[in-house]
């Protein structure tokens, strides 16, 4: 019969089949080179409402191909944004970090590594590159307020 990966966690694959039924898999029967993704097409039997001898269909394409997931899309964005932040420097810091926390949430959930890296890579920046805005802005207070207190102490016209 042939079917479609879903999805694949805890050792255990899920496709969808031939009848639009969910069949389930261990990981143990995985019979192609490589591990199983999502949106492969496969060729398997069914044995008591269980995948067995799953095989990948070389050359075969799904409608899942080519598509990314929520949580990459976020990680990806969440970095183009924290390019931007180089250049424009409080609001795309800002969205570099809300993306990444939100898509390193949803990488987590979907296990996805990429997305997971992605969106970490876009926070982490995110936090790095505001706290360094915020000592800086506090420098630049501290010694204006340095060169303000000079002048009063020492008197302006002396300074």
């Amino acid at each position: 019969m042939r079917g479609t990966i879903l999805g694949v966690h805890d050792g255990r694959g899920v496709l969808l089949g031939a009848d639009d039924r969910r069949l389930e898999f261990p990981l143990t029967e995985w019979r192609s080179a490589g591990t199983p993704s999502p949106g492969q097409i496969v060729d398997y039997v069914e044995e008591g409402g269980q995948a067995r001898g799953v095989f990948a269909v070389p050359g075969a394409s799904s409608a899942f191909t080519g598509t990314q997931s929520s949580s990459r899309i976020l990680g990806i964005i969440g970095l183009v944004c924290l390019v931007a932040s180089f250049v424009i420097p409080f609001v795309p810091t800002i969205a570099a970090f809300v993306l990444g926390v939100i898509g390193a949430g949803q990488a987590q959930q979907e296990r996805d590594d990429t997305a997971l890296l992605l969106s970490r890579i876009s926070w982490i920046g995110a936090l790095v590159l505001l706290t360094i805005g915020i000592l800086t802005i506090l420098a630049i207070i501290a010694f204006v307020g340095t060169i303000g207190f000079a002048g009063l102490w020492e008197g302006w016209e002396n300074f």
